[in-house]
């Protein structure tokens, strides 16, 4: 389990990329959905498509950000293959993923690297400074909504449509003066921050998340 300086060191380290996450997901949502509505596309076919041409445009935002040496508060693009989108900071490394239908924390699938990073094997040997961290992004639940982030740090394993194994969980705030002030609430089943989210919320979209 997190000790409350564990979970401070996390928060800290994804304060400075809330602003420059969420401007790059609500750009790359308002510009997919933006092409496929302008093209007719239209329907529940075509949910895994508008999440998936969001994702790669929020990619591309933050990867000129980078080249511009604009503020990520730390954090640089990692260079991978389509369909991906990943930062570092220092050993942290944060994936973004789109939340399922049925999950708001996708499973790790059967890939072993991805199994792999869901354990946080490495903090074994470096401390919670060497996190592999998830940045599930939702869609906003209704016309004129926004967009929402939850940081998770996964701890292992565990089938789509059963209960996500986590030590820490937070929604990323917008603003980063909503970080201060924050008390950490360590119990047996790991550090809860402080924010409200429906656990019966089910996101409507595509099927294997971005």
């Amino acid at each position: 389990m997190l000790t409350p300086e564990d979970a401070s060191f996390i928060t800290a380290a994804t304060e400075g990329l809330s602003e420059p996450l969420y401007a790059a997901l609500d750009g790359g949502y308002t510009a997919a959905h933006a092409h496929f509505d302008e093209h007719g596309m239209v329907g529940d076919g075509y949910s895994k498509g508008r999440t998936d041409l969001a994702r790669d445009h929020a990619r591309r935002y933050v990867e000129r950000l980078h080249g511009d040496r604009k503020h990520l508060g730390g954090w640089e693009p990692i260079n991978g293959s389509s369909g991906r989108f990943h930062l570092r900071n220092g050993m942290l490394t944060l994936r973004i993923l789109h939340a399922t239908p049925y999950d708001l924390i996708p499973a790790p699938g059967r890939n072993k690297a991805r199994i792999s990073y869901y354990y946080n094997r490495a903090v074994d040997l470096f401390g919670v400074e060497a996190s592999n961290l998830l940045a599930v992004w939702l869609s906003p639940r209704e016309e004129g909504g926004e967009i929402s982030v939850r940081i998770v740090r996964p701890i292992g394993e565990w089938k789509p449509g059963r209960p996500p194994k986590f030590d820490l969980d937070f929604e990323l705030p917008r603003e980063t003066e909503a970080f201060t002030d924050w008390e950490f609430m360590p119990d047996d089943k790991g550090i809860v921050l402080p924010f409200e989210f429906d656990e019966d919320e089910r996101e409507e979209g595509e099927g294997s998340g971005a």
